[in-house]
C-alpha cells in the first residue's frame, strides 16, 4: 500500500465538529436546512459526475466534483470531500480515466454519510 493510500486510510472518514460549528453558528434551524439540501443534492452531484463521464465532459465533471468537495466538506464528509479532490485532480488534467472509479466510490460513500447525518440529526434533536 502506497504511504498516500495509507494516510488517506488513517484520516477520519467524517468530522462531527463541523456540524457542531455550523450549530453554533446558525443554530439547528441552519444545520436542518444544510443538511436537508445536502441530503437531496449530493445524489445529484453524483450522478452529474456519471453523465459527464458518459458524454465525455472533463468540464462538467470537474465541476460537478468541485461542487460535491465544498459541500461535503462543509458538511463533516471528509473521505468524500478528499474522493471528489482526487477526482478534480484527475479532471484539472484533461483527463477522465480513473473519474469513474472516483464515482462509485463516492456513491458507495454518500450512502454511509447520508446515514450517518441522519443520525446525527437525530441525536440533536432528542
Amino acid at each position: 500500500m502506497s504511504s498516500a493510500a495509507r494516510q488517506q486510510q488513517e484520516q477520519p472518514s467524517v468530522d462531527p465538529e463541523a456540524l457542531a460549528r455550523l450549530e453554533r453558528f446558525g443554530g439547528q434551524v441552519l444545520l436542518r436546512e444544510m443538511v436537508g439540501l445536502y441530503l437531496a443534492n449530493a445524489p445529484e452531484r453524483i450522478a452529474a459526475v456519471e453523465a459527464a463521464l458518459a458524454a465525455d465532459d472533463v468540464i462538467a465533471a470537474e465541476n460537478a466534483l468541485h461542487s460535491l468537495k465544498s459541500s461535503s466538506a462543509q458538511l463533516g464528509a471528509m473521505r468524500l470531500a478528499r474522493l471528489c479532490e482526487a477526482g478534480e485532480q484527475i479532471t484539472r488534467g484533461g483527463r477522465l480515466a480513473g473519474v469513474a472509479d472516483v464515482a462509485h466510490a463516492g456513491r458507495s460513500e454518500l450512502e454511509r454519510v447520508s446515514a450517518w447525518l441522519t443520525d446525527a440529526l437525530a441525536r440533536r434533536t432528542s
